[in-house]
């Protein structure tokens, strides 16, 4: 019995010691790391901005991201570093509705709180929401530097999305200052970025930049291609991509191509958009769009009008990156209607505002000034500035324009190359890890030889294969598919050629570009595949009719462009004579009754005075349309016909 209520004794005990032991534990434990848990919430509350700021723009730019980061900023135990990162967020929020002002107010608070964490990851996340600001604000040269510095600092850090972003921000603001050599490969970039990460709001903001380098570049064709192309992405896939800036700058393209119809129908598309999202600074170039057309149109007072609630509704808002173009709009108005004070005060303020953005509009400015000074009667000024506007033209597009259009075309050719490139690559990083593998196992060596034998055919059976591949590729990619001619990159590719053998007058070499006359009439009515047929017939019929050493191309749906190497315009106008001809005379009747087919020719020659390519080209396009408006079915040219120079 003693044993008995000696072992209950100390059982009584130990069972108290342990409830004592669970009590100061669960009361002393939370006294002595409250520090801690403080530390640990506040690292998870930054971990959660950090990968807010990792979501994609279109997620961004959500009103649910605003009310998220706007209640953690009600916090009151928020840190600086998640108070100065909470503000950078919101931030970031404005700029992307085309918020200027918000935006530098958010940052102006989150500046001192970030300086006093001296944190890199926080200092990057400030860096890339002011890039975007600094450009609104227009300190394009401060944008683009940071933005180069920041890349360099993250590019293996960040995730694609991110990263094709800010890559895709540095090619925009490239192509605002005229910087065009270093765009596409900006964009190509970005492109890789957005296919890699299969975003489709990147792949359409790519495209759209690469519609605005074109309608910089006044190549209003392919603007609208890659406008086209990013309206596409965007209705392909509404849940993700929501940008009607799209249709806006696809309607000032169709603008400057003189389809006003369809620039109204697309700009009032974009303004009812536009008002329904609440968004003001798309609503203001809705009415500059407007007012280009109504100039356009020799409408001076309806232009003055909608440009008056652009400047409005920008005002609003802070945007003052393009507060030049709504002056020179202005100044241009106002000078059409005789309003010359009005003008120039509109001019001044253009310079004025112009100050940090790109030179490439300084040409159009001067030739503005050279304008007004005319109407002044200060002929002298007038002609002064106007040269100077014309050496600005030569020295901003002259060593851009070739590169660019060229390269531009051959931009999605070139990313088929690439994949295969890459896969090439791939396989010898393959091939390279067994052989450093294998070489650790002398016991089987021999098996290893057999192995690396294997291995090294393998490889070449994939170099010869992919090499095949590409040489495929590269001759489908120079190649028109219908005509089995060569395509507009070729035909380019062939004349710079034939052109830099030319300058300085050491040979002589002609053009002739032409269009078949009313084609549209010939698809409409006997069907596309009819007029495919018909295509491939004169295709045919131009080879049989030129010369060995002429080469013939199809540069678009029914153009086609013919070299004649050492050839005078004269000699020129004969052949094309003699095709338009064999073009009236050719018998299409084995494809259907009533087909009948004529052509428009514009005919010229190099000429030693001829600065660059684009002028032959320009020269030849120009008397094409001549033959086009004198009633089609003719020849024109540069022997029969003197177009006015530039």
């Amino acid at each position: 019995m003693y044993i008995l209520r000696k072992s209950l004794f100390i059982f009584l005990i130990l069972c108290s010691c342990n409830v004592f032991a669970y009590v100061f534990n669960n009361v002393q434990g939370p006294l002595l790391s409250a520090s801690e848990s403080n530390i640990n919430q506040g690292q998870a509350l930054q971990q959660q901005l950090y990968n807010m700021s990792n979501l994609s723009v279109p997620e961004r730019k959500q009103e649910a991201f605003f009310l998220k980061i706007n209640n953690l900023l009600n916090r009151s135990e928020l840190d600086n570093h998640s108070e100065a990162l909470a503000n950078i967020l919101m931030a970031n929020y404005q700029i992307l509705n085309g918020e200027a002002l918000r935006a530098r107010e958010y940052l102006s608070i989150a500046e001192p709180l970030m300086k006093s964490v001296n944190d890199s990851r926080l200092k990057n996340q400030y860096t890339y929401v002011n890039i975007f600001v600094l450009r609104s604000e227009g300190d394009l040269v401060k944008a683009l530097d940071d933005a180069e510095e920041l890349y360099n600092e993250v590019k293996d850090k960040w995730g694609l999305n991110k990263l094709g972003d800010l890559v895709l921000e540095q090619a925009y603001i490239s192509s605002l200052l005229s910087m065009y050599q270093e765009t596409i490969p900006l964009l190509e970039l970005a492109l890789d970025y957005s296919l890699e990460a299969n975003d489709p709001y990147l792949i359409s903001e790519t495209y759209n930049v690469f519609g605005i380098l074109y309608s910089f570049l006044n190549d209003t064709q392919s603007s609208i291609m890659y406008f086209k192309k990013a309206v596409e992405v965007m209705e392909r896939h509404p849940a993700l991509v929501s940008n009607i800036y799209f249709y806006a700058n696809l309607a000032d393209s169709y603008g400057m191509n003189k389809e006003y119809d369809k620039a109204l129908e697309l700009i009032e598309k974009a303004r009812v958009l536009a008002i329904q999202e609440g968004d003001v600074p798309l609503q203001a170039f809705a009415h500059q769009v407007k007012a280009r057309v109504y100039t356009n149109t020799e409408d001076y007072r309806d232009a003055i009008s909608e440009l008056v609630k652009a400047k409005e509704l920008q005002e609003q808002v802070g945007e003052q990156l393009f507060g030049y173009e709504l002056h020179i709009d202005f100044a241009y108005a106002y000078l059409k209607l005789d309003e010359i004070d009005e003008a120039e005060s509109h001019l001044d303020k253009a310079i004025i505002s112009a100050e940090k953005v790109a030179a490439l509009d300084d040409f159009y400015l001067k030739r503005l000034r050279s304008e007004i000074s005319a109407a002044r009667e200060n002929y002298k000024s007038a002609y002064e500035l106007l040269q100077e506007s014309y050496e600005t033209y030569r020295k901003t597009f002259n060593d851009n324009l070739t590169y660019v259009s060229n390269l531009s075309r051959e931009q999605l050719d070139q990313e088929r190359l690439s994949f295969e490139n890459k896969l090439l690559e791939k396989e010898n990083q393959i091939n390279t890890k067994y052989v450093k593998k294998y070489k650790k196992y002398n016991i089987i060596l021999f098996t290893l030889i057999i192995l690396l034998l294997i291995l090294i055919g393998i490889g070449i059976w994939l170099v010869i294969k992919y090499r095949i591949a590409a040489r495929k590729n590269e001759e489908m990619a120079l190649t028109d598919n219908l005509t089995e001619l060569p395509n507009r990159r070729q035909m380019f590719r062939q004349l710079d050629s034939e052109h830099q053998k030319s300058e300085g007058g050491r040979s002589v070499y002609s053009l002739i570009i032409f269009d078949i006359d009313h084609f549209k009439t010939i698809n409409d009515r006997f069907g596309h595949r009819m007029g495919d047929k018909v295509i491939s017939r004169l295709a045919a019929i131009t080879r049989n009719t030129l010369r060995e050493d002429d080469t013939i191309g199809r540069i678009s749906g029914e153009e086609f462009l013919v070299i004649l190497p050492n050839t005078k315009v004269q000699e020129a106008v004969q052949i094309a004579d003699r095709l338009n001809k064999q073009f009236a005379d050719a018998d299409f009747r084995d494809l259907d009754e009533g087909i009948h087919l004529t052509a428009s020719f514009g005919v010229t020659e190099y000429m030693p005075d001829d600065e660059s390519l684009d002028m032959v080209i320009n020269r030849a396009d120009r008397l094409l349309y001549k033959a086009k408006n004198e009633g089609r079915n003719r020849v024109v040219s540069t022997f029969n016909d003197e177009p006015d120079e530039d």
